[in-house]
């Protein structure tokens, strides 16, 4: 039933389903993934004018939106502004401020951990939302959403942890408090690649749904000439989405002003996953080592 749930929030026209192992046709992108550990995993593909429509499509109840922010440093102002914006389209939201670990990759490893504990005590789906970052116009994709996981996942593996979406439901349950406990036992991972691995160890044992969110969702910073180019050619013609929110990406400037030290030598991120896991998620096979070793090798 909760399948079912998911495939009526995409809608019918415009969407194909097929079974995990069949050609994709050239034209459409993976928008989501249904998971059944006893055979038939099925993936909806859809082309742009679709994506445009599920992302404009009015939906009523948000989830409740969850960030944190690192005192005395200028993550705070940032988190101010974060608040802000969401106050101004009256979204719930939950941001609280924590004390510095002394590195970025640590302070990121706590995302799981406060995600987790939010999730486990609010009554309802919840969406992290770094605190970098700030709402342009509400996330209707993320209201009334069925699907136990929802990111944006690039090339098929590479996840951005910046907007992550969990329903109330087991999976995403099981899915949060394996991915806290990856990054508590490896701060030298990133927690978007404990999250991948996360995602694949729950899918690999249980029923799960995911929706595989476009990029465009996000603005990245940019030179503001390519702004006034989509406002005025792409976004009118339906050739790109128009942004959810304005993911600032302000870590790659302040990364230095809150490490303490330079960076772990052993210190692993996305580039680093191996090809193996890559194909594994590029093509839903879930017969790979799950260990976080195996992410690298």
């Amino acid at each position: 039933m909760e399948h079912e749930a998911c495939k009526a929030f995409l809608g019918r026209d415009g969407i194909r389903w097929q079974g995990v192992a069949e050609q994709i046709a050239p034209g459409g992108r993976v928008i989501a993934h249904l998971r059944d550990p006893l055979g038939g995993d099925q993936v909806a593909i859809s082309d742009l004018a679709r994506e445009i429509a599920l992302v404009e499509a009015p939906r009523k109840t948000p989830p409740l939106f969850i960030s944190y922010y690192t005192t005395n440093t200028p993550y705070e102002a940032l988190a101010d502004q974060l608040r802000r914006s969401l106050d101004r389209f009256g979204l719930p939201h939950r941001i609280e401020p924590i004390e510095s670990r002394g590195s970025w990759v640590a302070n990121t490893g706590l995302k799981s951990r406060f995600i987790s504990e939010v999730w486990h005590s609010h009554d309802g789906p919840v969406c992290w939302i770094d605190a970098d970052a700030e709402i342009l116009r509400p996330p209707g994709i993320v209201f009334d959403n069925p699907f136990d996981f929802a990111v944006v996942r690039r090339h098929g593996w590479y996840d951005l942890a910046g907007f992550v979406y969990l329903g109330k439901t087991e999976a995403a349950g099981a899915l949060v408090r394996d991915w806290a406990a990856l990054c508590a036992q490896n701060p030298h991972v990133w927690d978007q690649v404990l999250l991948t691995l996360a995602w694949y160890r729950t899918a690999g044992k249980m029923a799960m749904s995911s929706l595989w969110l476009n990029d465009g969702i996000f603005r990245f910073p940019r030179p503001w000439i390519r702004d006034l180019r989509d406002r005025l050619f792409f976004y009118p013609r339906g050739k790109k989405i128009r942004p959810l929110i304005d993911q600032k990406q302000a870590s790659r400037q302040l990364k230095s002003f809150v490490d303490a030290s330079k960076r772990n030598e052993n210190e692993r991120g996305s580039d680093d996953i191996s090809q193996a896991f890559r194909d594994a998620l590029q093509r839903y096979r879930f017969d790979l080592d799950l260990s976080v070793d195996a992410l690298f090798e």
